[in-house]
């Protein structure tokens, strides 16, 4: 009975979907047709969703999985500065079917195909489909990351001892103004918290990048903050533009020094990535083999 609704699945999809028997090479419809319940929302992506292997990166996870018979990596970044993908594998799973990526690198974009085979570009509601399929198991992933990989870490005695002096450095970086309006809160976060990522890793920096970084940390922007509360209510206000000013050019140094972060791990991130991608070639056929001969 299975086959038979199967195959009557493949008979519909020849009929009524132009260009079915094309790209019915790289995903069947019933696959198709579960991402499209996921994306709906009509049920969850982590049924029968296999994670292969968990690469840790500094600045990002590398996750291997497949689903359905499709395999897949995603990219999970640590920090929002960078951008997470999606890349989906056909059969064979060295053929790559679509890439989707969050531009923006905020959680609350969705990935867009940025890259799709030309079988599924000829029809809108296929890449729609695949862009909201990627966006839901990207939030599953980086929700599981963060509460089973992350957290266990966490539970453990901090690895470096910098990390205790920043936890106490950064308790006193105290910002109602910032921490209740709706308009600040995110950025003041966000900016806080990457900086003392960057405090954590201070050895690892320039000599002027560390002076500049602990003046700023240590003074700078306390003496800031004290200044700040000290306004009136109204000033506050009125000042406002000018916090955001400060905020953005804090920003930017931060961003600095995590696009040098990132450049030092460039080699690194190469070469596990060269690694994973070794399933996608004859070790990962037999990976995913169904026991058939692919004619393609």
């Amino acid at each position: 009975m299975e086959d038979l609704y199967s195959s009557t699945l493949g008979t519909l999809e020849r009929t009524f979907m132009p260009y079915g028997s094309e790209y019915q090479h790289y995903i069947d419809f019933q696959t198709f047709r579960d991402m499209k319940q996921v994306a709906k929302g009509k049920r969850p992506v982590y049924i029968d969703l296999d994670i292969e292997e968990i690469a840790e990166m500094k600045t990002r996870y590398i996750v291997d999985l497949s689903w359905k018979g499709v395999y897949m990596t995603v990219t999970v970044p640590l920090s929002s500065m960078f951008q997470a993908t999606v890349e989906m594998y056909g059969k064979p799973p060295r053929l790559l079917i679509a890439r989707l990526e969050r531009i923006n690198g905020r959680e609350e974009d969705s990935l867009v195909p940025t890259s799709l085979k030309e079988e599924f570009t000829r029809k809108k509601g296929l890449g729609e489909t695949l862009g909201d399929f990627a966006t839901k198991l990207f939030l599953f992933l980086d929700s599981y990351l963060e509460h089973n990989v992350t957290g266990i870490r966490e539970e453990g005695p901090p690895d470096n001892p910098v990390s205790e002096q920043a936890a106490e450095i950064f308790e006193g970086w105290v910002f109602p103004f910032a921490e209740s309006d709706p308009e600040l809160q995110a950025d003041w976060r966000s900016l806080k918290k990457r900086t003392q990522k960057q405090f954590e890793r201070i050895d690892k920096l320039d000599i002027e990048d560390q002076h500049a970084l602990e003046t700023m940390i240590l003074k700078d922007v306390p003496v800031f903050l004290d200044s700040f509360s000290s306004l009136s209510p109204e000033n506050k206000q009125k000042k406002k533009e000018e916090l955001k000013e400060t905020m953005e050019d804090l920003r930017k140094f931060i961003e600095r020094l995590e696009a040098k972060e990132e450049e030092t791990y460039t080699k690194n991130f190469a070469r596990s990535k060269g690694i994973i991608t070794t399933k996608y070639k004859d070790s990962g056929q037999e990976m995913f083999s169904s026991g058939e001969e692919d004619p393609y």
